[in-house]
């Protein structure tokens, strides 16, 4: 059997895959948004976090993995982070707009959205040399993090993953999944 941080490891690397066709690479960056949890408040929002934790089921199921271990048990109780959480979202959408887009996979496209959305894009692989980011940068992308689980961004949507122009409710007191469908219907309907 794996040990905890072996199977951690690997899983984030899985993660990695299912949004990793990128042009540029985002592994650091995924890495942040992999270590902080997503918290909700808003009625339903719970939902989101349970499709961003089914995907440890997923991986649990593809590589056979037996559940009653206690190392797999245990990773299968933790918190939803936000990278599961952008990956699941990303994963609805491709499944919402799969005639759209001629029956492909488009999941990586849309994590990229997401992270344009969060004004994340640009902390590639590429924006830092070094191993980790600088602590100015990680100071910047904690803060977007922040905003968002927090949601202090505009009640259009502005700073969050799914920011519109023209609302009929603020968006930031809105579950996410109807933040997502008037996402879908204003730039995509």
């Amino acid at each position: 059997m794996m040990r905890r941080l072996a199977l951690k490891d690997s899983y984030f690397l899985w993660l990695y895959n299912l949004i990793g066709d990128q042009r540029r690479s985002y592994k650091k960056l995924s890495s942040i948004l992999h270590k902080k949890i997503f918290r909700w408040f808003i009625r339903n929002d719970d939902n989101r976090c349970q499709d961003g934790l089914y995907l440890r089921h997923l991986y649990i199921e593809e590589n056979d993995l037996d559940e009653s271990h206690l190392e797999v048990s245990y990773f299968l109780k933790g918190d939803c982070t936000i990278f599961e959480l952008m990956i699941a979202l990303a994963r609805r959408l491709n499944d919402l707009t799969y005639d759209l887009d001629s029956h492909e996979n488009r999941t990586s496209k849309w994590f990229l959205e997401l992270l344009r959305n969060l004004r994340l894009a640009r902390f590639s692989d590429d924006f830092s040399t070094y191993k980790d980011f600088d602590g100015v940068s990680d100071a910047e992308i904690n803060e977007i993090l922040e905003v968002l689980i927090d949601r202090t961004y505009g009640s259009n949507g502005r700073g969050s993953l799914f920011p519109v122009s023209v609302t009929k409710s603020d968006m930031s007191k809105t579950e996410i999944w109807y933040q997502m469908m008037a996402y879908l219907e204003e730039n995509y309907g």
